[in-house]
C-alpha cells in the first residue's frame, strides 16, 4: 500500500479549504485507483499549523501514478496552486 499525505497552508483557509476539500473529495467517484481518501481541517489554528491534512491510500505505486497523471486531479491542482501559500508533502510504503 502507498499513503500520500500532502499538507496545504492556503490563502484565505475559511474559503479555500471547503473548495479544494470538495474537488479532492470529487476525485474518489472519478479515480477508482483511490483506495481510500481522507480530509481533515486545522481546528487548532497554532503559528506552526498547516489548514488542512489530505491522506490518500493506494494499492500500488502504479495507482498512485495513475492519480498523480490524471486529468481531474490536474484540474484541482489549478485551483489549489493559485490559492496555496505553502504545501508539504510525503509518500511511502506501508
Amino acid at each position: 500500500m502507498i499513503k500520500h499525505i500532502v499538507l496545504f497552508k492556503f490563502e484565505d483557509p475559511k474559503v479555500n479549504v471547503p473548495v479544494v476539500r470538495d474537488s479532492l473529495y470529487a476525485l474518489v467517484e472519478k479515480i477508482p485507483e483511490i483506495a481510500h481518501m481522507q480530509i481533515g481541517e486545522d481546528f487548532l489554528h497554532s503559528p506552526r499549523s498547516f489548514d488542512m491534512a489530505l491522506l490518500v491510500d493506494f494499492k500500488s505505486r502504479e495507482d498512485f501514478k495513475i492519480y498523480d497523471r490524471h486529468p481531474d486531479h490536474n484540474a484541482a491542482r489549478v485551483y489549489i496552486h493559485a490559492h496555496c501559500l505553502e504545501s508539504r508533502t510525503v509518500d511511502f510504503e506501508y
